[in-house]
C-alpha cells in the first residue's frame, strides 16, 4: 500500500487515464505588471518539493485514504515566450486539451492572471457555455484595463468577455481595505457573491464555501482559484503581495476539501505563490497542504 502521497502520482505519458491531472504554471509577468513582486515563476516546482515530501496517503481528519487515487503529472507549461499574449493563448490551449482528457486539473501558479487563461480553457473543453466559479482572495482582480492581461485583472476580464457567469461566481476573503469602490460595484452589477474576510473569520469558511460551491455548480463545470496571498502573512510570507489579516490555514483547507468534494468543480488552482520570499519553504508547504486538502476531498468523493 502507498504511504506517502508521492508514490501515486506518475508521469501523464504513463497515466493518460487519472482521476486528477497536476500541472505548472511558471508565470509572474501579470504580476510585475501591477507593481508586485517577481518570483511567482518559480512558485510550481517549490509546491511540488513540498507535495513529494511530507504529505501522507491516510486523512486522520475525515478517515480517508487517498491510495487508490491515479494523479498524473504533465509538468510545467513552457510560457518563456516574449510576447504575454501568446503565453496566455499556449495556457488556454494546452489547458482545454487537459481537461478534455481528465476529469479534473490542479494548477500549481504562478501569478494570478494565468487565471484569466485556465477558465477560458474549461469554457473550451465544457461546451463553451460560461461557467462558474469561486475566488479565494484578498483582492477582487477585477480592474478595467483593457488590452491588458495581468493579477489584477483576470475575472473582470472573464465576466466581461462572458467566459465567467456573474450570478456563479463568488468573492471570497476579501480585504477590507484593498479594495475599490468601482471594482466591489462592478461585482455587484455582475450579480457575483462577495463575501468580505471579516465574514470569514466570524462565521466559518464551511458556511460560506459550500454555498458558493452550490451556486457555482448548479448549472455545470466550474472552477476554484485560491491566491495564497490572501492567508495571513504570517502564515503566508512568500506571496506577490503580503497582507498581515488573512485567511488561517485550516479556513483555507476546509475550502479546499469542499472543493474536491464537489465533482462540477473541474480545474482547482493555487496562484501567487513566491518562493524567492519564503522562510524554510513555509508557503509552499501550506500550497502543498491546500492541494493535498483538495485531493482528500475528490478521493472521498469518489
Amino acid at each position: 500500500m502507498p504511504v506517502f502521497l508521492r508514490d501515486l502520482i506518475r508521469p501523464a505519458a504513463e497515466l493518460p487515464v487519472a482521476d486528477v491531472c497536476l500541472v505548472g504554471l511558471p508565470l509572474d509577468f501579470g504580476t510585475v505588471l501591477e507593481g508586485g513582486r517577481a518570483g511567482a515563476v518559480h512558485a510550481p516546482n517549490a509546491i511540488r518539493r513540498e507535495l513529494r515530501r511530507y504529505h501522507k496517503t491516510y486523512n486522520l481528519e475525515h478517515n480517508l485514504s487517498l491510495e487508490n487515487l491515479r494523479i498524473a503529472e504533465a509538468g510545467n507549461l513552457n510560457l518563456r515566450h516574449t510576447d504575454h499574449a501568446r503565453n496566455h493563448a499556449h495556457i488556454r490551449e494546452q489547458l482545454a486539451a487537459l481537461l478534455r482528457q481528465y476529469p479534473r486539473v490542479v494548477v500549481l501558479g504562478g501569478s494570478h492572471d494565468g487565471t484569466y487563461s485556465t477558465v477560458r480553457g474549461l469554457y473550451d473543453a465544457t461546451g463553451g457555455q460560461p461557467v462558474g466559479g469561486l475566488n479565494f482572495d484578498a483582492h477582487a482582480d477585477v480592474k478595467d484595463k483593457p488590452g491588458l492581461i495581468s493579477s489584477g485583472t483576470p475575472f473582470g476580464k472573464l465576466l466581461r468577455e462572458g467566459f465567467l457567469a456573474g450570478p456563479r461566481f463568488s468573492e471570497i476573503g476579501l480585504h477590507s481595505n484593498l479594495n475599490t469602490c468601482e471594482d466591489i460595484d462592478f461585482l455587484h452589477q455582475q450579480q457575483a457573491t462577495i463575501v468580505p474576510l471579516a465574514h470569514v473569520q466570524k462565521d466559518g469558511m464551511a458556511l460560506y464555501a459550500s454555498r458558493a460551491l452550490s451556486r457555482a455548480t448548479k448549472e455545470g463545470p466550474a472552477f476554484v482559484s485560491f491566491d495564497i496571498d490572501g492567508c495571513a502573512e504570517a502564515y503566508a510570507p512568500a506571496v506577490s503581495a503580503p497582507s498581515a489579516d488573512g485567511f488561517t490555514p485550516r479556513q483555507a483547507v476546509e475550502a479546499a476539501f469542499l472543493a474536491g468534494q464537489n465533482e462540477a468543480v473541474r480545474l482547482f488552482e493555487i496562484v501567487e505563490l513566491n518562493p524567492l520570499y519564503d522562510r524554510d519553504n513555509q508557503t509552499a508547504r501550506l500550497a502543498a497542504t491546500i492541494i493535498t486538502a483538495y485531493l482528500t476531498g475528490v478521493a472521498g468523493s469518489m
